[in-house]
């Protein structure tokens, strides 16, 4: 993921799986790894407000996701439908 320069679930996922091609997600939930943070945040570090675009995480730390629409997406391509 690089939400912020076009990678992203939506663009990447379906065609992983239509090439049957494994995909990795460098960071799951917001707070460990702060992969949310975009690159630039080592120049313009995100004090106050985070950015208004996550880079890599998936979920929140509690656990709520990022955007819904991705772990739907998540779901139905893994069969998971809930």
């Amino acid at each position: 993921m690089a939400r912020s320069v076009g990678s992203t679930f939506d663009t990447i996922l379906p065609i992983a799986k239509q090439e049957r091609a494994g995909a990795i997600n460098w960071g799951f939930v917001a707070g460990k790894t702060q992969t949310y943070l975009p690159w630039e945040s080592w120049e313009r570090p995100y004090i106050l407000n985070p950015p208004p675009v996550w880079f890599h995480e998936v979920l929140h730390a509690d656990g709520t996701p990022y955007r819904q629409a991705e772990v739907d997406l998540i779901r139905q391509l893994a069969g998971k439908q809930e």
